[in-house]
């Protein structure tokens, strides 16, 4: 099995390969790996960086395999964050990635077996999905809705979904 470190300091997730030898797999701002429920796979998004178009990675400890899974759209749009529902299923939000007032998105799912995206949430820009936790067989949201025209004030928001009603 291949692992993953990632350097908090530098910034960057290495692999270490079944013999031990550790190689950069990601320098450029990327998020902290999360693992599958199983310890089989890992995702990140690389870069994570304010108005850097970043991309969805699939990483396959058992082979040492990465996948790009999601990419940035022609809008701009791009992967901000990932957890995982399951050992296939991934919940991400994607949003504008530029700008100073789109800091979340929408939240999508996207099953690793068919690289098949859904969307889940149909939000207005108003409301900005920043967090997903996944408890108690619900996907838990959180983020803020703005308040006024011109998007400077806002609250906290909060949402839930049973994972019922995502798959």
């Amino acid at each position: 099995m291949y692992k993953l470190f990632y350097d908090d300091t530098k910034e960057e997730i290495y692999q270490i390969d079944p013999e031990g030898k550790k190689t950069v797999l990601a320098d450029s701002f990327p998020s902290k790996p999360e693992y599958s429920p199983d310890k089989r796979k890992a995702i990140y998004i690389s870069p994570l960086e304010w108005e850097c178009p970043g991309s969805l990675y699939l990483y396959d400890l058992e082979n040492g395999h990465i996948s790009e899974l999601v990419t940035p759209d022609e809008n701009q749009n791009i992967p901000k964050y990932a957890i995982w529902l399951d050992n296939k299923t991934i919940a991400l939000i994607i949003g504008f990635g530029a700008g100073t007032t789109q800091i979340g998105g929408n939240v999508y799912t996207i099953n690793t077996n068919e690289i098949e995206l859904k969307q889940v949430t149909n939000y207005s820009r108003e409301i900005q999905i920043t967090k997903l936790e996944l408890k108690h067989n619900s996907l838990e949201l959180m983020g803020i809705k703005y308040n006024d025209d011109t998007f400077n004030e806002f609250v906290a928001f909060n949402d839930k979904i049973p994972l019922d009603k995502i798959n």
